[in-house]
């Protein structure tokens, strides 16, 4: 009794500190890496403890070609930093979190799940929660103008430093993307998945939520953000147009006019959509101009990570486009292996054929020519870790013990 109560306590905290680690993705925090460390601390206990080395054996086995694609794109960014003279202690730094923080958690979910530690339920009950608590502190924060979790400043107004609602992130294009992802999985399970329906009282749950979810995407005032969602029902609804009822329809449709009576209502929002419409780019371009110029004078394997701030004319943290992030950091060498590794992304979605798959593959590559890095914005690369481990995490799913 004593071992059954000993190994049931040690996957709960399991549990409880992956819980607290997708809570705080978002934020800029210390208990994102502790929470991850704890996770990764009573994890290894387990997989001690019941032997599980194996399955990191059949791990490679079963990986092969995922596990060759992302040792390409790591062997890249070695290269790449050994030949830069413009590298710095932040370059490496990326590497050693590609490899631990974001290909580490991929690979202890896969096996934890193969082992009913974890289920796909879990994760996404998880995640819908913490996306949850950002909306309703959205929500707070456009009405009182200070959020509650970190103090951050914000309102519904779209100009100045504090203008649009962020939460407790740490820039509202962020916390639009994370309200888009937010908005699409509630929808999906409300809606449009049957057969991944919730109980009734989560039901409940993502009734109450999804308004929280639409206002924080909207107010966010994150154009990018936008795409995101228009993305990706466009490419759910085209794949999925079969299987789609008068009572489909007629939600999206009230959901549709709902958010055009906000566009209307607000000159705010109606500017930025206008924004939009004329592809305002914010002087990206001028961005995206500069990295064009860089990357044709250096285009075998780019500067090394981290570069772009030592080596631009423009002043800015980012380039506002992975794949020329890619190609100014890695060059060519670099472009090609991240190539291969969403080749062998795009390879897994299309054999088991799961259009939900699809269609956030496909927006989160649309959104990353705009905004967040894929190559040093941990809260996007934590998503993208958790996406990696829903594409590739495909069995029988048994009920967690």
């Amino acid at each position: 009794m004593r071992s059954i109560l000993y190994y049931a306590s040690l996957e709960n905290a399991i549990r409880f500190f992956l819980s607290v680690f997708i809570l705080f993705i978002p934020m800029k925090t210390a208990i994102y890496p502790i929470s991850y460390s704890l996770f990764l601390f009573f994890s290894g206990i387990y997989f001690y403890k019941n032997r599980l080395f194996f399955s990191f054996k059949d791990f490679v086995i079963t990986y092969q070609k995922l596990l060759l694609a992302f040792g390409l794109v790591i062997a890249s960014m070695v290269t790449s930093n050994l030949l830069s003279p413009y590298v710095s202690f932040g370059s490496w730094k990326i590497i050693f979190e590609y490899v631990v923080r974001y290909f580490l958690l991929f690979v202890v979910l896969i096996v934890l799940y193969q082992n009913a530690v974890i289920s796909k339920h879990f994760l996404l009950i998880s995640i819908l929660c913490a996306l949850s608590i950002q909306g309703i502190d959205g929500m707070y924060q456009a009405i009182s103008g200070i959020d509650l979790i970190r103090g951050h400043l914000g309102s519904i107004a779209g100009e100045g430093m504090n203008g649009g609602i962020r939460a407790a992130m740490f820039h509202r294009n962020t916390f639009g993307l994370f309200m888009a992802i937010g908005i699409t999985l509630s929808t999906l399970l409300l809606i449009f998945e049957n057969d991944l329906s919730p109980k009734h009282y989560q039901t409940l749950f993502l009734s109450i939520t999804i308004p929280f979810f639409i206002f924080g995407l909207l107010f966010s005032y994150s154009r990018s953000a936008w795409v995101f969602c228009t993305v990706f029902l466009a490419i759910y609804l085209f794949k999925e147009y079969k299987r789609l009822t008068y009572k489909h329809y007629a939600l999206l449709l009230i959901l549709i006019v709902s958010i055009v009576c906000f566009f209307l209502y607000f000159d705010t929002l109606f500017l930025r959509f206008v924004q939009l419409i004329h592809l305002n780019s914010s002087d990206r371009d001028i961005i995206w101009m500069d990295s064009i110029r860089l990357i044709q004078a250096h285009p075998i394997v780019g500067y090394g990570l981290m570069s772009y701030q030592k080596i631009a004319s423009q002043n800015t943290f980012s380039v506002h486009n992975s794949f020329l992030e890619i190609m100014l950091f890695l060059g060519i060498v670099g472009f090609a292996a991240f190539s291969f590794l969403l080749y062998v992304a795009l390879e897994k979605i299309v054999q088991i054929k799961n259009s939900v798959l699809l269609a956030f593959f496909v927006a989160f590559l649309v959104v990353s020519q705009f905004d967040h890095s894929i190559i040093s914005n941990a809260p996007m690369l934590s998503a993208l870790s958790l996406f990696a481990f829903f594409i590739f995490a495909q069995k029988s799913e048994p009920s967690p013990r």
